[in-house]
């Protein structure tokens, strides 16, 4: 009975419980992943507010010709694709004058160009036309990237909903790479880096460091010239040479799948924006090779029918700058489409005499 007892009175033996650490705040988690946050905003703070420097040394050149022709009033300003950059010279032509060359551009983007570098319209507009600028198989990213505003977006759309998915497209990818300064002028970055080497230690990395003063040239050029920066590989290279070499050339894809309609709504545009504002404005048809005549003939045929449509609808002043009235040659062309420094002269010279002196006597 006493046995029976203790057990009933015995106490239980408890099992010993190991202690549960004490809990890390969330905040003490957060803070080092916050303080590296905070350094990476800070330092792309630090990119975007020195972006001047590195749009010097990576000069946009879309973006830089607009601001290079709206830095003041303009009497006259050529607009255009690449055969325009290479070929015509304000200097040539006129005193406070600007060329807006857009490398690959279209029309479409040839107008927001205009619109944006034109504050204060100038007294003439001439749009230099070539046979690529209104290929509705092509489009320019370029111009979304480094022209449109958003109402430049709703406008384009409307005006060409058949191209509104890719233009809001890239729109969208050119806006959303703005919001990373450090990706954005990551080419600055280094051309700077590579020029600020390149005097410290001379020779120590050669071939970047001529990018870099090359697109410092071409940046102050744009900004403070008029516009006028051939390209060295076109400025000297001459077509009949290139050609006597029977070396293979470079595809032209510019005209492939050749159709028009789309980018042509986009003259009509720029013809009412010079018409509103006074702007007396001519279309020349910039001269091309007798080989791209040939090898794209139904392109060309198409074009200059469309450039002819143009002018007898809207009573618009269409100079033709062909071969023959111009006097070029072969030697004239650095390719099947630009024109060389010598063609350029020729052509500028053309134009002033025939495009702007029949205006004055009007």
């Amino acid at each position: 009975m006493y046995a029976l007892a203790a057990m009933h009175t015995a106490t239980p033996t408890r099992t010993p419980t190991t202690a549960l650490p004490a809990r890390t705040p969330l905040g003490r988690k957060l803070r080092t992943p916050a303080l590296v946050f905070a350094a990476l905003l800070g330092l792309d703070f630090l990119i975007a507010a020195n972006r001047d420097v590195w749009e010097r040394y990576s000069p946009d050149d879309y973006a830089e010709r607009v601001r290079g022709c709206a830095a003041f009033p303009r009497d006259f300003v050529a607009v255009g694709g690449s055969p325009v950059a290479e070929g015509i010279d304000p200097a040539l032509i006129g005193t406070n004058g600007y060329a807006i060359g857009l490398s690959g551009g279209t029309t479409t983007d040839m107008y927001y160009a205009l619109t944006h570098a034109c504050p204060t319209p100038p007294r003439v507009v001439v749009y230099g036309v070539s046979v690529s600028d209104m290929n509705d198989s092509r489009n320019e990213p370029h111009g979304p990237h480094s022209l449109m505003t958003w109402g430049d977006l709703a406008e384009c759309v409307r005006t060409r909903p058949d191209v509104a998915e890719w233009e809001t497209r890239h729109f969208l990818q050119a806006r959303l790479g703005r919001c990373w300064a450090a990706f954005r002028y990551r080419h600055g970055i280094r051309m700077w880096a590579a020029a600020t080497a390149d005097e410290a230690f001379p020779g120590c990395c050669p071939v970047s460091a001529k990018e870099a003063r090359d697109g410092r040239t071409l940046s102050d050029a744009l900004r403070t010239g008029n516009g006028y920066v051939p390209t060295a590989g076109f400025a000297f290279r001459q077509y009949d040479n290139v050609k006597a070499t029977n070396a293979p050339q470079p595809p032209f894809g510019f005209l492939d799948k050749y159709r028009t309609g789309s980018h042509l709504k986009y003259v009509d545009k720029m013809l009412d924006w010079a018409n509103e504002r006074g702007s007396d404005i001519v279309l020349v048809e910039m001269p091309v090779t007798a080989d791209l005549e040939a090898k794209y003939a139904a392109a060309v045929a198409e074009f200059r029918t469309r450039l002819a449509e143009v002018e007898s609808r809207r009573g618009v002043k269409v100079v033709r700058a062909t071969r023959d009235a111009v006097g070029l040659g072969d030697g004239d062309f650095a390719d099947l489409i630009h024109l060389n420094h010598i063609g350029a002269k020729k052509l500028s010279t053309w134009v002033r005499d025939v495009a702007f002196k029949s205006r004055e006597r009007k």
